[in-house]
């Protein structure tokens, strides 16, 4: 996490301007820069041109009661993430193509298994975006899911009584001509997840 805090604030671009100004680092700090920006997962030029912000909400439910003891509560919400990218330079930025994974995870009522790891991913094209302009567009809807046992019941099996889907995160992989241009996460840690 240290890492890719610091590297955040430290990007190809940063380096490059201040060692063309001759600005006098430190040795040490010099190689862990360099260190830095050679591993870094996250180290595309683009990082700083552009902001993306993304927001989850619930766009509908559905809710099915169990009926009496014994029965089933069920639960079916559909989720999008918001997502806002802002041009931050003072150029137009034309041919970009947004990727997107969602990050959720699933259960299943009556079953001991923990969680399975799900993702559903989408695109979107954005033809130009203009200098400091802001372009929002919604994910593909995600199904979540949440049930439960009506009543004091219980599996002899010792399986889970209760289930519920969960979102995880969203990833963007933002391509300008075809070249990885600014990825971001959210969470962060998301950016280490392979997409399928």
């Amino acid at each position: 996490m240290f890492r890719t805090a610091l590297f955040s604030l430290t990007d190809r671009n940063l380096l490059t301007l201040l060692l063309s100004i001759n600005m006098k680092l430190p040795h040490f700090v010099s190689n862990i820069l360099l260190t830095l920006i050679a591993s870094s997962p996250v180290g595309m030029a683009g990082n700083f041109d552009i902001e993306i912000r993304c927001v989850s909400k619930p766009i509908d439910q559905t809710v099915n009661k169990g009926s009496g003891d014994g029965g089933v509560n069920a639960t079916k919400e559909h989720w999008v993430y918001d997502v806002t990218i802002e041009n931050k330079t003072f150029k137009d930025l034309a041919n970009l193509d947004v990727n997107y994974v969602i990050f959720f995870t699933q259960e299943q009522l009556g079953v001991k298994a923990g969680p399975t790891k799900r993702q559903q991913s989408g695109d979107f094209t954005i033809d130009v975006l203009r200098t400091l302009q802001k372009k929002m567009f919604s994910t593909n809807p995600v199904e979540l899911k949440k049930s439960n046992l009506v009543g004091a019941w219980i599996y002899s099996s010792g399986a889970k009584p209760n289930a519920q889907d969960k979102l995880a995160g969203l990833a963007v992989r933002v391509y300008q001509d075809g070249q990885l241009f600014a990825e971001f996460a959210n969470p962060s840690n998301l950016l280490r997840e392979k997409w399928e």
